[in-house]
C-alpha cells in the first residue's frame, strides 16, 4: 500500500508542472503562449510579463519596476532591435513602428481609443500612461493592449526589447523580449493563468522554465506523503 502512495505522490507532483522552452530564435513552430522582458539599468530592475487576453486580440501587459523615483513620469516602449550583450540601450534604435504611425510631417499624438491608426506598436504609455513610483521607489501596472501579438508580423513584439525613458527621453533601463512556448503543448492542458508571474532572473538565463503550478503540486504530493508516513 505504501508504494502505491509513493506513486500518486509523484504522479501528483509531475502532473501539473508545465515545462516552457524560450524562443530565442523566433521559432515560428513553436506556440508561444507567453512573453518576459527583464530590464535593467543603473540602479533601476523590472519585469515586463505578456500573456494573450482570454476571448480578445492584444496581450494583457504586467509591468513591475524597482529603483524609480517618487512622482516622476517614466514613459516606456517596445523598441525595434534587441539589446546588445554589452546592454546599450541605445542600440535597440527607435520606437517598434511597422506601420509607420508617426512620420516627419506630422504631430503625432496617439489616441488610444483608436490605436490601430494613431499608436505606435511599440507605444506601450500612449495606450496606458507612465509608470509612476510610489515612495518606496516601484512602479506597477497592468492593461491591456489591444494590437500587439505573439505571432503576426507586423505586430509581434519578439524579437524586440523594452526601454524605459527618462521624463528628458533619455533611456534608462532596457531588456531583451523573449517568448516561451510549452515543451509538451499536447499534454498540457490548460496553463496559462498559472503561469502570468513567472519571470528569468535575467535575459541570459536557463533556456526553459517551469511553472508555477509545479511547484503548489510538489507541496501537496509531500502533504500526502507525510500524512502515509504518519499512518
Amino acid at each position: 500500500m505504501f508504494k502505491n502512495i509513493i506513486a500518486l505522490v509523484f504522479a501528483a507532483a509531475t502532473a501539473s508542472a508545465s515545462v516552457y522552452v524560450r524562443d530565442t530564435n523566433n521559432d515560428p513552430s513553436l506556440h508561444v503562449e507567453q512573453a518576459i522582458a527583464n530590464v535593467t539599468g543603473t540602479g533601476v530592475t523590472g519585469n515586463f510579463t505578456f500573456v494573450p487576453i482570454p476571448g480578445q486580440t492584444g496581450l494583457r501587459v504586467s509591468i513591475n519596476v524597482s529603483g524609480l523615483k517618487q512622482g516622476v513620469q517614466y514613459p516606456f516602449h517596445i523598441h525595434v532591435s534587441p539589446v546588445p550583450a554589452n546592454g546599450n540601450c541605445t542600440a535597440t534604435g527607435g520606437h517598434l513602428d511597422t506601420y509607420g504611425i508617426k512620420t516627419a510631417n506630422a504631430a503625432y499624438n496617439c489616441d488610444k481609443t483608436k490605436p490601430l491608426t494613431t499608436c505606435e506598436i511599440g507605444d506601450l504609455a500612449g495606450i496606458a500612461g507612465n509608470l509612476t513610483a510610489n515612495a518606496n521607489g516601484q512602479a506597477t501596472l497592468t492593461f491591456n493592449d489591444p494590437i500587439i501579438t505573439f505571432g503576426n508580423n507586423k505586430t509581434t513584439i519578439l524579437g524586440h526589447s523594452i526601454v524605459v525613458h527618462n521624463p528628458d527621453n533619455t533611456r534608462l533601463a532596457c531588456g531583451n523580449i523573449f517568448g516561451y512556448a510549452l515543451k509538451n503543448p499536447s499534454t498540457s492542458g490548460s496553463h496559462t493563468g498559472s503561469s502570468q508571474t513567472e519571470t528569468d532572473s535575467d535575459n541570459t538565463s536557463s533556456d526553459t522554465k517551469t511553472s508555477g503550478a509545479s511547484s503548489a503540486a510538489m507541496s501537496a504530493a509531500l502533504a500526502i506523503m507525510a500524512a502515509a508516513i504518519a499512518i
